[in-house]
């Protein structure tokens, strides 16, 4: 096996989605997949990069913008079944990181697949989300990890700060614009490297309520990168350490829709019953900056006066 080259998240340089790449040594050179003769590139604590799919499963589909992929391991046999239990440990445990992170993946299907390997060349299909995951017993009684890739959208700006609204059909309502727009922009923002960092200084515990929300059995938690002055346009906030909160997903909804307030002493009020929560926690080396939060107050106005 060749050494692995950085692991990054997005599209590759200079390379168009549908583009035909002869081996895997092609797809090496054009840094679409981090590994020669690897079929999975990722780590269990950053997340998982590429994948080249050669029919290595019998449990894989292919349906266009979605693709069920099955976990790594099990020592499948010549047809592809598993033959023993898979668990979600190593680079699968990594799957787990895009999920809640929303990181993309670099898709390359293998064509011509024999004896599960491809013949005819590789394609690459452009960048997936991981949708969701689950288990199920197979025939043979084995425990199968699967995981649900959605296509994503073709607007989507990686490592971007500044958010662009989606195109939508005219059908559309303007509340699932809206909602598209909001799912969308908080996948990006989970994904920067500054919110990243404030989310492992508090270990993934919400500064608001400082309940943790874990989400498997191995106490695996999930929070979410909040900024405090928005974002885009027409916000126009940073991606920087003193304007990002770590939040679970209850309490960044109450904070991005003005439930929540922080007021200049770091406490924070329920805005809709004028009723002081709690003081924020706030770790000594996280430096908020009080003009993030006076900002964050003044889309409020409704509510945050005496604030």
């Amino acid at each position: 096996m060749s050494p692995s080259k950085p692991i990054y998240f997005g599209p590759p340089p200079d390379v168009s989605e549908g583009q035909w790449f002869r081996t895997h040594d092609a797809l090496y050179a054009a840094d679409v997949h981090r590994f020669r003769g690897q079929g999975i590139s990722g780590t269990p604590h950053e997340g998982v990069d590429s994948i080249v799919a050669s029919g290595g499963y019998a449990g894989d589909e292919d349906l266009g913008d979605t693709i069920i992929y099955t976990a790594q391991g099990g020592s499948p046999d010549k047809d592809g079944h598993i033959t023993e239990d898979q668990s979600l440990t190593g680079v699968n445990e990594g799957m787990l990181i895009n999920y809640r992170e929303g990181l993309p993946i670099r898709y390359v299907r293998g064509l011509g697949i024999k004896r599960r390997k491809a013949t005819e060349g590789y394609r690459y299909r452009g960048l997936y989300l991981v949708e969701g995951y689950w288990s199920v017993l197979t025939e043979g009684g084995h425990l199968m990890w699967q995981f649900r890739l959605a296509k994503a959208s073709a607007g989507e700006r990686w490592g971007s700060d500044e958010v662009s609204d989606t195109d939508a059909d005219d059908e559309t309502t303007a509340v699932q614009q809206a909602a598209a727009r909001y799912v969308s922009t908080q996948r990006r923002v989970r994904n920067t490297q500054e919110a990243r960092a404030i989310k492992a200084l508090y270990n993934n515990t919400c500064q608001m309520c400082r309940v943790p929300v874990v989400v498997d059995v191995n106490g695996a938690r999930y929070s979410e990168g909040a900024h405090i002055h928005a974002l885009g346009r027409p916000h126009g906030g940073r991606d920087i350490r003193s304007n990002i909160l770590c939040l679970c997903p209850n309490c960044h909804v109450l904070f991005d829709n003005g439930a929540r307030l922080i007021t200049d002493d770091l406490k924070v009020v329920d805005a809709l019953s004028r009723r002081v929560l709690g003081d924020l926690h706030v770790e000594p080396e996280h430096q908020i900056d009080p003009a993030c939060v006076d900002q964050h107050r003044s889309r409020w106005a409704d509510r945050s006066d005496g604030v």
